[in-house]
C-alpha cells in the first residue's frame, strides 16, 4: 500500500473518531483498527497522536500535503504556523464570499451563495467540528474558529439585505435570523449529519441529492 494511501486513510479514520467519541477519548491503536492498519504501521508514520491532530488538521487547510510527505514519522506542523495558515484560508474564504456578487448575474447570485456554503463547509466543515467537539484541543484555533463563523453570519445577513433590495430574494423582515437558519441548516447536511448525528450509522443517503434537495428548498422559500 502506498504511504499517500495510508495517509489518506489515517486521516479520515482521524477525524471521523476526534469528532465521535472525540480527542481525549480516542487512542492510537483506535485509529489504526478503524484505518485497518497495524498499529505499528500508524506509529511509522505519526509519533504521537497530537503530530496527527496537526496533520489532520493541516491536510484540511491543503488537501494536497499528503503527496509532499518525503520522510516518516511526519513531522508535525508548528502551532504558530497552523494558526496562521488556518487565518489565511479564513480571510481567503471571506474574500471569495464577497466576491459571489460580483461574478453572478444578479439572478443567480443567491443560488450562488448557498452553493458557496456548501462547498466551505464540506471542505472545512470536520474541522470545525473537530473544535466544537473539543475545544480544549487549541485555543487560538478556537477563537479564530468562532470569529469566523460570526463573521459569516453577519456577512451572509448583509448580502441578503442586498439581494432583497433589489428583489432578487423576498423581504426579510430579521436578515440575521435567516442567514443563521440558512448557514446551520447547510452546515447540518454538510457536517453534523456525517459526522456526528445520532443515527450516523444507521443513516445513510447520497450527499449531492441531499444538498440539491436542501438548495430546491431554500430557493422556494427566499425567492
Amino acid at each position: 500500500m502506498e504511504s499517500t494511501e495510508k495517509l489518506t486513510r489515517v486521516v479520515t479514520s482521524a477525524t471521523t473518531l476526534f469528532i465521535v467519541p472525540g480527542y481525549a477519548e480516542t487512542k492510537m491503536i483506535d485509529i489504526a483498527g478503524h484505518a485497518n492498519l497495524a498499529v505499528g504501521t500508524l506509529y511509522h508514520l505519526f509519533k504521537s497522536k497530537d503530530d496527527l491532530l496537526k496533520f489532520v488538521f493541516a491536510s484540511t487547510l491543503d488537501p494536497t500535503i499528503s503527496d509532499q510527505i518525503q520522510t516518516f514519522p511526519v513531522q508535525p506542523v508548528p502551532d504558530d504556523e497552523l494558526v496562521t495558515r488556518t487565518a489565511k484560508v479564513y480571510q481567503q474564504a471571506t474574500a471569495n464570499l464577497h466576491s459571489i456578487v460580483a461574478q453572478h448575474p444578479a439572478d443567480t447570485r443567491f443560488a450562488a451563495i448557498l452553493a458557496y456554503l456548501f462547498k466551505n463547509f464540506h471542505q472545512y466543515g470536520a474541522y470545525f467540528l473537530m473544535l466544537e467537539r473539543n475545544p480544549h484541543l487549541n485555543a487560538r484555533l478556537l477563537n479564530l474558529y468562532k470569529h469566523y463563523r460570526q463573521q459569516l453570519y453577519h456577512d451572509i445577513a448583509e448580502l441578503l439585505t442586498s439581494l432583497a433590495t433589489t428583489g432578487e430574494i423576498r423581504y426579510l423582515a430579521h436578515p440575521e435570523n435567516d442567514a443563521m437558519l440558512i448557514i446551520d441548516q447547510i452546515f447540518w447536511w454538510s457536517a453534523h449529519k456525517p459526522y456526528d448525528s445520532f443515527d450516523t450509522v444507521t443513516t445513510h443517503f447520497d450527499r449531492q441529492q441531499m444538498e440539491n434537495c436542501v438548495l430546491q428548498q431554500l430557493t422556494l422559500s427566499y425567492t
